[in-house]
């Protein structure tokens, strides 16, 4: 990894995670990768990214194993699930990114793809109920009601992806480096926090 240093950040929808990571990555002058990965990873399997946009994030449908045959190759691999091919496109994007650059990954357990990793920091943010269903209010323009469906399904969804490919707990304490309460610590104190524990992780590898 040639000293780069990544900050992984996992998170409840609506508790700001996204926005934390992005103003991080500005603050320290890196770059952060969120929705892009599942582009990259198209574009790294040589296919088309409106068919693999729905697997993503998701955990494997027992009942859909096989990939379609128009997109095996090599890098996609044959007679897996369609969501297992996008976990290992974009953990074998991850890893190159890792590689090449220091960065903030949202997401896609990139804790876990880079675990065996030095320079790895891995951040889980949430937040209380009640503000994370009045912040997809405002962002989304929808109702209470709406907000609340939504946050339970994509905590489902991301807590049996996460728990499927890691065998860790979702959001608990003992899977990640730090978790952060964003409705009690502020989305800027966060990021503080965690731009603080990237510099002295840095400032720790160069007296090495």
């Amino acid at each position: 990894m040639k000293g780069n240093r990544i900050i992984t950040i996992g998170r409840q929808i609506g508790s700001g995670g996204s926005e934390i990571g992005m103003e991080v990555a500005k603050r320290l002058g890196i770059q952060c990768y969120d929705r892009q990965l599942i582009e990259m990873a198209c574009d790294y399997g040589e296919l088309d990214q409106d068919i693999l946009a729905e697997a993503e994030e998701k955990r494997p449908n027992p009942f859909l194993y096989s990939v379609p045959r128009q997109m095996q190759n090599d890098k996609t691999g044959r007679g897996i699930a369609i969501n297992d091919m996008v976990f290992n496109l974009q953990s074998e994007v991850i890893r190159r990114l890792a590689e090449k650059e220091s960065c903030v990954i949202i997401g896609r357990c990139a804790d876990y793809v880079l675990r065996e990793q030095p320079g790895v920091t891995s951040i889980f943010i949430y937040a209380d109920m009640n503000v994370r269903i009045a912040c997809l209010m405002e962002r989304r323009r929808i109702t209470r009601d709406e907000a609340i469906t939504l946050i339970k399904k994509t905590d489902k969804s991301r807590r049996n992806y996460y728990e499927c490919y890691t065998g860790k707990r979702w959001g608990a304490g003992a899977s990640y480096d730090v978790t952060l309460n964003s409705a009690e610590l502020g989305l800027d104190t966060c990021v503080d926090l965690i731009c603080s524990l990237y510099e002295r992780k840095q400032e720790g590898a160069a007296k090495e």
